[in-house]
């Protein structure tokens, strides 16, 4: 008896002691531009590295998914396009380098080097000042990170050459979600279609392309930069728009805008499945007649459009195709709304002078 009393006693020491030694396996880190995280790595195992939000790229010296066993390679890396996290494995003993990653458009470096007590797990959680992204839980209350113009503007920019690059670049498109849900809509001899509805999640924005046609015998005038869309009971004013403000009588326009963010400041993560009815703001008079829209869209050539776009009065009036269709395959978990019988007052626009809110 007192010899098995001696053993558990003696086991019970190490099965703490071990459970100790398990857990400093699992690291977790402030993300940070200001300083370097150093990332211990071995040569048995892999060590799997966790971010807050989707890895937009990767660069390194001595960094190879199939390194060669006498070769100049350093470490062994696996990464899969779109995901929020890698993995590492030191090719041999007293290696060490640095690897660069950047997400939300910063730049992050990590210090690799072989150990002989490397980590299981590192995660990184967002540094003060931050946005937090989809693996640590956020959610459309918190604040987000402002998205700049630029990128805004970029974005505008693939939407309106989907056409072309689709065929010619589709690896554009790999992380979006695209519908073409060809739905009209409208009112007093102006009718809306929308074409299409492109999602970057990374900006929490929505891209829309429209046509305009206008029935009536007199000129249209509408606010160019006064476009938005209503889901439910909720209305998601621009950020960014490529429109003419005109639309001759009897002819016929396309026109582009962004959507990004809420109006409460948080994400939207609507889906591009969504029933979206499109809003404009009509001008009353005459406007400078040297800003008339031209009447016919040009489709863009092969690379990214930087002119601004015209109109189009031939459209994809063919197409009677109602049902809305995603070109990615894959299932969304945007949030989609549900119509309401009687729907209440929309809530009301973001600031005119307010930049676009994302989070990635």
């Amino acid at each position: 008896m007192r010899l098995i009393l001696a053993i558990i006693g003696g086991v019970i020491p190490l099965l703490a002691f071990a459970d100790d030694s398990l857990s400093s396996k699992v690291v977790r880190l402030t993300l940070s531009q200001d300083q370097p995280a150093e990332i211990r790595l071995g040569t048995h195992g892999i060590t799997t590295i966790e971010f807050p939000e989707k890895i937009e790229a990767l660069d390194g010296f001595g960094f190879s998914s199939s390194p060669a066993p006498d070769g100049p390679d350093l470490f062994q890396i696996s990464f899969n396009k779109g995901t929020n996290f890698l993995s590492l494995k030191a090719v041999r003993t007293g290696v060490e380098g640095n690897l660069t990653v950047v997400l939300g458009g910063k730049v992050y470096a990590l210090y690799c080097k072989e150990a002989a007590d490397p980590c299981f797990v590192v995660i990184f959680r967002e540094g003060e000042g931050g946005h937090s992204g989809e693996a640590a839980g956020r959610t459309p209350q918190q604040t987000v990170k402002q998205v700049s113009p630029a990128r805004l503007l970029g974005f505008l920019d693939k939407v309106k050459a989907f056409p072309t690059l689709k065929v010619s670049a589709p690896e554009v498109y790999q992380n979006m979600d695209v519908a073409e849900p060809n739905t009209n809509s409208g009112a007093n001899g102006i009718e809306v279609s929308l074409k299409r509805v492109i999602r970057d999640d990374a900006l929490d924005s929505l891209g829309f392309e429209i046509q305009l046609a206008n029935r009536t015998d007199k000129d249209f005038f509408y606010d160019p930069e006064g476009f938005g869309v209503r889901v439910g009971n909720d209305v998601y004013q621009q950020s960014v728009s490529d429109a003419g403000g005109l639309i001759p009588a009897g002819k016929a326009q396309t026109a582009f805008f962004i959507v990004t963010g809420s109006a409460a400041g948080g994400r939207n993560d609507l889906a591009v499945t969504n029933k979206f009815e499109v809003v404009l703001r009509p001008v009353q008079g005459e406007a400078d007649p040297k800003k008339r829209a031209a009447t016919e869209w040009q489709e863009p050539p092969g690379t990214l459009p930087t002119a601004e776009s015209g109109a189009n009065d031939s459209g994809d009036q063919g197409n009677g195709v109602n049902r809305p269709k995603s070109s990615s395959g894959k299932k969304t978990q945007h949030r989609v709304h549900k119509e309401s019988k009687y729907p209440p007052e929309p809530t009301p626009s973001p600031a005119a002078n307010q930049v676009a809110q994302h989070a990635e």
